[in-house]
C-alpha cells in the first residue's frame, strides 16, 4: 500500500513597509511498495493494431521510494509603479527504484489463432548482471531554479510583466558503465549526459486598456521541462551490464525460444545475451516550450463579455527514444489482399553494432507545434443566471516526442516508424483536437415568495448547472499488424502511402449535469441534496479504435492480409466513460 509522508513549514517576514521575505520548506517521502502479481508469464497478442495482454505485468513487483527536500525563498519589493519579486527554488530528490522490467519474460503472438496454437513470434527476458544491483537503481537528482519578476504599471492603461528564470538539473551517474569497445568505436557510452547549463527562460506580458470596455492582452515566454527520473533509472539499469537480456525471434529454425509459458531460470550462455540498451545522447538538452498568446476582450453588455485569443506553443528539444542500431533499409515490394503493390523500406536482420539488439538513445530531437484560436463568451451572474461558452479551433503537430518509452515491447507503440528518418513521422499529434466547444450554464432559483410554506420550501433554493462538450474525435493511423520494416517494433508500421494520424475517430458529445436543492434551518444550519449525472444520455464515445489495416501472412515475401472479422480497421476498442449517476447530501452547521 502506497504511503506518503509530508512535513512543511513557512515563515513570512515583513522587513520594511515595502519589502517582504517568504521562506518555505518541505520534506516529502513517497513510498510505493510492490504489487501482487500473477504467476503466469505475460503474453501480448497483437490485434487490430494494438495488443491484448494477459498474465503478469512484466515490470512487477516494482517498488519506488522518493525522498524530496525542497527549499524556496522569495523577496517581494514594491517601489512606486514596480512590484518586484525574486528568489530561488531548490529541490533535492533521493530515489530508490526497483523496476525488474521483463525479468519475468514476455511472449508476443501475432494473432489469437497463433496464441491458441502456442506459436509465439518473439520472446524477451532480462536478467540481473553478475555482481551488480540488477533492477535496483538510485536516479537521484538536484534541481536549482532562480527567478526574477517585475510587474510594472506604466500608466493607468498599460501594465507590463517582465521576468527571467534559470533552471539547472543535475543527474546522478550510474553505478556501473558498459566498457564495450563496439560502443566506444561508435562514439557511444552509458554515462550521464553532459550537463545542460544553458537554460535561461525569459518571459514578458502586457495588458493595455483602450477604454473601460476593451482590453488587449499578450505575452510570450520560454518554459523549461525536466528530465524524469524514469529515464535516468532506465539508462542506469538497461546498459547491458547491470541488466542483461535476450530478445529472440521464435520463427527461425531451430526455434531458440522456450515453450510458453516457460521462461529461462538462468541467463543463457554469453553468446545468446543480446541486450537492448538505453542511454542518453551526449548532446542531450533539457526540453522547453515557447508559449505565446495575443487576445482582446470586449464588454458587450453590462454583464456579458467576448474574448478572442490566439495561442501558440512550440516544443523544442523534446525528448524521444530512438533505436540507432539499425542497418540501412532496402526497398521491398509488398502486396495487399487486392493485388495492389507498395514499396516499403526493410532493415536487414544484422545489427550494425554487434552484440546488442536495440540501442535506444534518449535524444532531445523531437519538436511540436500548436496553433489555436479560442473564442469565449461569458455572462457574469445576474438574475440567477450565468454561463461560459467557449470554442477552440486548433492544430497540433509533432514528430512523436515521448519521455516514457522505456520498456522494450510494452512501450513500442510510442516509437518512430522509421528511426533513420525522423521527418517522416511529422504529422498530426496524438493530442490534436481540431474543434472543441464547451457550454457551461448555471441557473439558480433563490427564495420564492409564496404564502404556502410547503410550496415555498419545495420551490425555493434550487441550482441547475451543466457542462455540454462537443469536440472532434481522436487522431489515429492505419497500421500493419506485424513488423513490416523489420526494425524489431511491430507497433508502428503504417500502411504505405498513409500519413501518421491520418484518420479520426467519430466526434464526441458529452452532457454532464448537476442539480442541488438546499434547505435552511434557522441561521446556522443548511442541508444540501445533490444529484449529478455524467454522460447523461449514455452516448458511446469512442476512445480508441482498431488501427490494424493489414496483417502479414509471410514476413519474408511481405504479403499483407486483411484483419480478422472481429477486429476490423476503425472498429471500436475502448470507450470514454459510460453514464454515471451519483447522489450526495451535505450538512453545514
Amino acid at each position: 500500500m502506497a504511503r506518503t509522508t509530508t512535513l512543511s513549514g513557512s515563515l513570512t517576514s515583513t522587513l520594511t513597509s515595502t519589502v517582504i521575505n517568504e521562506f518555505r520548506f518541505q520534506y516529502g517521502r513517497d513510498r510505493e511498495p510492490g504489487e501482487a502479481n500473477s504467476d503466469v508469464t505475460e503474453a501480448r497478442i497483437q490485434t487490430g493494431g494494438g495488443f491484448f495482454q494477459l498474465g503478469r505485468n512484466n515490470f512487477s513487483p516494482r517498488e519506488t521510494t522518493i525522498k524530496r527536500f525542497q527549499l524556496i525563498d522569495s523577496i517581494s519589493v514594491t517601489r512606486g509603479a514596480h512590484s518586484l519579486k525574486f528568489g530561488a527554488d531548490l529541490n533535492f530528490d533521493r530515489i530508490f527504484n526497483f523496476f525488474p522490467g521483463l525479468f519475468s519474460g514476455q511472449y508476443t503472438f501475432s494473432s489469437y489463432l497463433l496464441f491458441a496454437g502456442n506459436t509465439p513470434s518473439a520472446f524477451t527476458q532480462n536478467f540481473a548482471g553478475p555482481g551488480t544491483s540488477g533492477a535496483e537503481t538510485h536516479p537521484d537528482m538536484n534541481e536549482y531554479g532562480f527567478f526574477v519578476q517585475d510587474d510594472w504599471r506604466v500608466n493607468p492603461k498599460l501594465t507590463l510583466n517582465l521576468g527571467l528564470r534559470y533552471d539547472l538539473q543535475d543527474l546522478a551517474e550510474p553505478s556501473v558503465n558498459n566498457p564495450s569497445a563496439a560502443l566506444a568505436a561508435a562514439g557511444l557510452n552509458t554515462t550521464t549526459p553532459i550537463r545542460d547549463a544553458n537554460n535561461f527562460a525569459p518571459r514578458a506580458g502586457f495588458s493595455y486598456a483602450f477604454d473601460e470596455k476593451t482590453v488587449l492582452r499578450g505575452g510570450y515566454g520560454i518554459f523549461f521541462g525536466r528530465t524524469p527520473a524514469i529515464m535516468v533509472a532506465t539508462s542506469h539499469s538497461q546498459n547491458g551490464i547491470q541488466v542483461t537480456g535476450v530478445s529472440l525471434t521464435c520463427t527461425t529454425l531451430p526455434n531458440p525460444c522456450p515453450t510458453y509459458p516457460n521462461i529461462f531460470n538462468t541467463a543463457p550462455g554469453t553468446g545468446a545475451l543480446t541486450p537492448s540498451l538505453y542511454m542518453f545522447a551526449r548532446d542531450y538538452a533539457q526540453p522547453y516550450v515557447q508559449q505565446g498568446r495575443l487576445g482582446v476582450e470586449r464588454e458587450l453588455l453590462s454583464n456579458m463579455s467576448l474574448a478572442v485569443t490566439y495561442l501558440y506553443f512550440r516544443g523544442v528539444h523534446l525528448s524521444r527514444t530512438r533505436d540507432i542500431n539499425l542497418g540501412v533499409p532496402v526497398p521491398t515490394t509488398v502486396t495487399d489482399p487486392g493485388g495492389q503493390t507498395f514499396t516499403v523500406l526493410r532493415h536487414p536482420f544484422v545489427r550494425p553494432i554487434s552484440g546488442f539488439t536495440r540501442i535506444n538513445l534518449f535524444e532531445s530531437t523531437a519538436s511540436s507545434r500548436y496553433n489555436g484560436l479560442a473564442v469565449e463568451l461569458k455572462r457574469r451572474f445576474a438574475r440567477g443566471f450565468q454561463f461560459i461558452a467557449a470554442y477552440t479551433y486548433s492544430s497540433a503537430k509533432d514528430d512523436r516526442p515521448d519521455q516514457t518509452m522505456v520498456v522494450v515491447g510494452t512501450d513500442d507503440f510510442k516509437g518512430l516508424q522509421n528511426n533513420l528518418d525522423i521527418a517522416s513521422d511529422w504529422g498530426r499529434s496524438d493530442l490534436d483536437i481540431r474543434h472543441r466547444f464547451v457550454f457551461s450554464p448555471v441557473y439558480e432559483i433563490g427564495r420564492i415568495n409564496n404564502e404556502n410554506a410547503f410550496a415555498r420550501g419545495l420551490l425555493s433554493n434550487w441550482t441547475f448547472s451543466g457542462i455540454i462538450t462537443l469536440q472532434s474525435g481522436f487522431a489515429h493511423s492505419a497500421l500493419i499488424s506485424g513488423d513490416a520494416n523489420r526494425d524489431g517494433n511491430s507497433s508502428t508500421d503504417r500502411v504505405p502511402g498513409t500519413p501518421r494520424n491520418g484518420f479520426t475517430t467519430p466526434s464526441i458529445y458529452v452532457f454532464d449535469t448537476r442539480v442541488t436543492k438546499s434547505f435552511k434551518f434557522g441561521e446556522r444550519y443548511k442541508l444540501s441534496l445533490v444529484g449529478e449525472a455524467f454522460n447523461l444520455f449514455n452516448r458511446s464515445n469512442l476512445a480508441t479504435v482498431n488501427t490494424g489495416r493489414y496483417g502479414i501472412a509471410n514476413s519474408s515475401a511481405v504479403v499483407l492480409t486483411n484483419p480478422a472479422a472481429f477486429t476490423p480497421f476503425g472498429g471500436p476498442r475502448t470507450f470514454l466513460g459510460e453514464r454515471q449517476i451519483q447522489l450526495a447530501a451535505k450538512f453545514i452547521f
